[in-house]
């Protein structure tokens, strides 16, 4: 029954404007009705394609042992009504099944989009090791670092380029959304996460500059919650990267601030990046103190190297002593 209505909606006399406004009104409603599963195979071939997309997005998944998502990463990335110029895959030396899984993919890819797989030889021991090749293989002039165990909604794409009309953008972003190893969705957004003193911000779009962004808000907390839910103009990053390496927990929030300082950041509010969120992961393994020294390291990096007001370092150190309080140190 699902199945006809959608295929009558798709056959109606009305603009697609009012189609998609139609489709954001039903769609959480769609997503409640079947027990809060995100499924992303759902809404496979519900929107039109964009045709001829002027600029060239490079999709790179770094992959370790996540064969368990990596169809659903590799059709969220194939169901884009924004097609990607190319799929590069960057395993780590994975010791489950993923190479087989992207073997296969690769070999049936009926798609016009070309799948590479580039397998490391050695462990590389740094998820921004792996950030580093995605810059160094990808042709596009955008790359879109989408995690091996996220997903995403097929207007992810269409959307986020949008912030690049602004030749000026060097990072464009949409909102998030929170589902568990079985797509079950558990937070509708991350704003609770990234707007610490209830701004308001991240309720609508904007374009800001990227120096603004980090002395207004990004000093006190990464505000960029999930890397998938980014598309970065491409860049010799390298040296950055590096320096990314010597935080095990914030090393992203380093890279962002450091991006930021090339250009403008666009934000998008619709959840259309699925981040996964599961029972074990990095932050398990790290001590409180650890975390808290790299939150204090980088709330200083970004106190000497932008300009920030008295009225926002206050937050800054609000924010550090809320954490402290919380890590009991």
């Amino acid at each position: 029954m699902l199945n006809f209505t959608r295929s009558l909606f798709r056959r109606l006399p009305i603009p697609e404007k009012i189609k998609n406004k139609i489709r954001e009104k039903v769609r959480p409603q769609v997503q409640k009705a079947v027990n809060g599963r995100v499924d992303i195979y759902m809404s496979k071939d519900k929107y039109p394609k964009v045709i001829n997309p002027i600029k060239k997005v490079t999709a790179v998944i770094p992959n370790y042992n996540y064969e368990r998502f990596l169809d659903e990463r590799i059709d969220s990335i194939l169901f884009q009504t924004y097609p990607v110029s190319e799929l590069i895959i960057l395993d780590d030396c994975s010791t489950d099944g993923s190479i087989d899984l992207i073997e296969h993919r690769i070999k049936e890819n009926k798609t016009d989009i070309k799948i590479t797989l580039i397998k490391n030889e050695v462990n590389s021991g740094s998820v921004f090791s792996q950030w580093q090749k995605a810059f160094e293989y990808a042709k596009g002039k955008f790359v879109w670092i989408a995690e091996a165990d996220d997903s995403c909604d097929c207007r992810f794409l269409e959307t986020v380029m949008k912030g690049f009309e602004d030749d000026k953008v060097v990072i464009s972003y949409c909102e998030s959304l929170t589902i568990d190893e079985n797509n079950i969705l558990l937070m509708g957004d991350l704003r609770v996460w990234i707007d610490l003193f209830q701004t308001g911000k991240w309720d609508d779009d904007y374009v800001k500059d990227g120096c603004d962004e980090v002395a207004e808000t990004m000093c006190i907390n990464n505000t960029i919650a999930n890397v998938s839910s980014a598309v970065i103009r491409n860049d010799d990053y390298y040296d950055i990267l590096e320096g990314a390496k010597q935080y095990k927990l914030a090393g992203d929030w380093y890279t962002y601030m450091n991006i930021l300082k090339r250009g403008k950041i666009a934000y998008f509010k619709q959840s259309l990046n699925y981040h996964r969120m599961q029972t074990q992961g990095l932050t398990l393994s790290t001590s409180h103190e650890q975390e808290f020294n790299e939150i204090v390291r980088l709330q200083d990096f970004a106190m000497q190297n932008f300009t920030i007001s008295d009225e926002i370092k206050k937050k800054v150190l609000e924010r550090r002593e809320r954490e402290r309080i919380r890590f009991g140190l």
